[in-house]
């Protein structure tokens, strides 16, 4: 008897402490199997992808208008280079520009002049005419009014045809002033679009070479969770299912949201490689997830993305 009652001791101890066993995340694990749901690891990122800011030219820089963090909009000017050559050519175009728009009032001066003096020449020219039917002029002072009025005539278009090809080089200058414009717009690097600086790795006095990244920019777009599943359960995943975003080795669940994409290709891990030449035996399908709160996520946070693939 005494035997048999510790047998039923152990038996007892035994059962609770497999209870015991059966952990939370265990029990999550086993939920998720049993509804269906798929499990990857993604990160939190702009649906528009994060992209670097160059300059088309080399430079020092001067200033700098936004840092880190500063929301930007198209056009906002985000760091200036060293550009005094570049103002120099521009004040120098401009003033040649002056000068020709003073060489074209003159040579309009000069014409109208020409003008007043043919209509005055082709009056005493008629009165001549006039006086020579009548006999009181002689045929040789009309016909040297005559010559007199055509030299006028031909200065006149000859100053028409300077004035055309002054107004042309004036249109050439314009057009350099407006390339000039341009050169220097390349030392003022602007912002292409909204958004908001990530990382500003520019730094006052400091030279930049072209094509150099200088900042980290974050286009204006609603955050998604990109996610990797494994090629094993990639074709369960469609668009339009619901989704479950945790943090990563636990079981709280800090959002949700929907697919809205579905990659029509298996790839390569990335969003998680240490190396380039990692070498991998299976492959994943790169989903991205609409994320129903747009405000409680950090850019680049690595999550769990559990897709619910049953109604």
């Amino acid at each position: 008897m005494k035997y048999t009652f510790i047998y039923l001791i152990a038996i007892l101890f035994c059962s609770c402490n497999k209870k015991e066993e059966a952990k939370p995340d265990q029990k999550a694990f086993a939920q998720e199997i049993a509804s269906s749901a798929i499990v990857g690891l993604g990160r939190i990122e702009p649906d528009e992808k994060l992209s670097s800011l160059a300059t088309e030219v080399g430079g020092v820089v001067v200033a700098i208008h936004k840092k880190e963090n500063d929301v930007i909009v198209k056009d906002d000017l985000i760091i200036e280079l060293e550009h005094s050559v570049q103002d120099a050519k521009k004040a120098q175009i401009k003033s040649r520009m002056e000068t020709q728009r003073v060489e074209i009032n003159m040579a309009q001066l000069n014409l109208k002049e020409h003008k007043i003096n043919i209509a005055n020449k082709q009056i005493e020219l008629e009165r001549l005419k006039n006086l020579q039917e009548k006999g009181a002029e002689t045929r040789q002072n009309v016909d040297n009014l005559e010559t007199e009025t055509k030299i006028f005539q031909t200065n006149l278009e000859q100053l028409q045809s300077k004035i055309l090809i002054a107004n042309s080089r004036l249109q050439e200058i314009k057009q350099e002033l407006e390339v000039s414009n341009k050169e220097l717009q390349q030392y003022l690097i602007k912002a292409l679009d909204d958004g908001q600086i990530m990382t500003m790795n520019a730094t006052i006095g400091a030279a930049l070479s072209p094509n150099q990244s200088f900042a980290d920019f974050i286009p204006k777009s609603k955050l998604v969770a990109t996610c990797e599943i494994d090629e094993l359960f990639a074709d369960k995943v469609k668009k339009g299912q619901k989704a479950i975003i945790r943090q990563i080795g636990s079981n709280k669940t800090i959002g949700s949201g929907i697919v809205i994409f579905a990659s029509s290709a298996l790839k390569r891990k990335s969003i998680f490689s240490e190396k380039a030449g990692d070498q991998e035996d299976r492959r994943v399908r790169e989903i991205k997830i609409l994320l129903k709160n747009q405000t409680k996520y950090l850019i680049n946070s690595r999550i769990e993305c559990v897709i619910q693939t049953s109604n």
